[in-house]
């Protein structure tokens, strides 16, 4: 009998917690797969372990950005996306709002942030060695790191593109830099599956997307922008 009304009671704290994790708990780092695996393997009391599903269950609403457009009655079911909405943090850095992607924000003053500054993908070729992993990406995450973070990463191809703004030009993007780039385009850390020793890249002076055959591949010197989170 005390066993079913252990369960009873149990049950009853579990469900408090989890509405109570649903509307305030923050992320679990790593997503809700690392979450529930560590509740699986978790050997410690059964609150620690409340805490933890509740964490699981708090999964923020990411979603991918629209393109910047705004829907008019003529568009015929045509859906722009959520409006694209960034949020500074004055310290060198800004979140969008729709991805939770924090970024870098790009300066003038002739740093590590300078929007005019290039670096190669790869020095050999191919694999990640170039001055965008050896300078750029270096520079960030050695301590005691940009801003504070030291997991800055280069974003992914689709990341990247997420930031163009379709609704205007040179730049197409709407985030919140106090300088203006002469020198539009941007590595990805994705390559092109086609041809290994060409990395994806976007022009944000009109979001054209492309993996540059028209450039030197990874040595070319293109710009880069941080990104952390989203992992």
């Amino acid at each position: 009998m005390r066993h079913v009304v252990w369960s009873i009671v149990a049950g009853s704290i579990i469900g408090v917690l989890l509405g109570a994790g649903a509307a305030g708990a923050q992320p679990f780092r790593g997503g809700l797969p690392a979450c529930v695996n560590q509740l699986s393997t978790c050997k410690a009391s059964l609150g620690k372990c409340q805490t933890g599903l509740t964490a699981c269950l708090a999964e923020p609403n990411v979603g991918f950005p629209g393109d910047g457009q705004e829907g008019t009655p003529l568009d015929y079911g045509l859906d722009h996306g959520p409006a694209l909405s960034y949020t500074d943090h004055h310290d060198g850095t800004f979140t969008d709002t729709t991805t939770l992607l924090m970024w870098e924000t790009k300066d003038s003053a002739g740093g590590i942030h300078d929007v005019n500054t290039a670096y190669t993908w790869s020095g050999s070729g191919e694999i990640a060695d170039g001055t965008l992993f050896t300078v750029f990406l270096a520079t960030l995450n050695t301590a005691p790191c940009f801003a504070g973070h030291c997991d800055w990463r280069i974003p992914t191809v689709k990341e990247l593109q997420s930031l163009v703004d379709y609704s205007r030009t040179n730049p197409a993007s709407s985030v919140p830099d106090a300088a203006v780039a002469s020198f539009n385009l941007y590595w990805s850390a994705t390559s092109d599956a086609s041809a290994p020793s060409y990395a994806w890249y976007v022009d944000f002076t009109d979001g054209v997307v492309s993996p540059g055959y028209a450039l030197s591949g990874k040595k070319f010197s293109l710009c880069g922008r941080a990104v952390r989170g989203g992992r």
